[in-house]
């Protein structure tokens, strides 16, 4: 009779930990051919982004923001405007894609074909991954945006701009 619990809580626990590793389908390591802990040298040197520009200072988060433009700028064949990227320490952290509102429910529709159902909350939809974060947000108005970071390295850049001035 031991013999069967310890099996069975060892099956339990083998299947516990493997739907943790898989936090959601077809996570990723970042975006694209953009990953996660890059430098912002070799962002600039990747043929998918140009016209790449800074774009300000984050306090909250000790961050520096350059702003450019896809090579490619269609996911799932919706249209996006400019892309935004977050260098903590000179390591790409965080990623914001923006476009038209009007492409909102097209772009949620393919978001959870290809990551499943997302958590709902504060009319906002979130994939939580090992790697890799989505938000997907309407901004009212005009745009809506798709935010990916890294959760070491954003959890990391929050903690480093909240020790700033102690």
């Amino acid at each position: 009779m031991n013999k069967r619990i310890l099996i069975l809580i060892l099956f339990c626990i083998v299947f516990s930990v493997n739907s943790i590793c898989l936090a959601y389908p077809n996570e990723k390591n970042g975006f694209r051919d953009f990953y996660w802990g890059e430098s912002l040298q070799e962002v600039q040197a990747n043929d998918e982004v140009y016209d790449l520009k800074y774009s300000g200072y984050d306090e909250e988060t000790n961050s520096v923001f350059y702003v450019g433009k896809l090579t490619n700028p269609y996911i799932s064949g919706q249209e996006m405007d400019n892309i935004f990227f977050m260098f903590w320490n000179n390591k790409l952290c965080w990623i914001g894609i923006y476009f038209s509102n009007e492409k909102y429910i097209n772009v949620l529709d393919s978001m959870k074909i290809n990551f499943g159902y997302p958590e709902f909350k504060n009319n906002e939809y979130y994939w939580y991954g090992q790697q890799t974060d989505i938000v997907l947000c309407s901004l009212g108005g005009y745009y809506a945006c798709i935010i990916i970071n890294n959760p070491y390295l954003w959890n990391e850049a929050k903690r480093d701009g909240a020790i700033r001035g102690w």
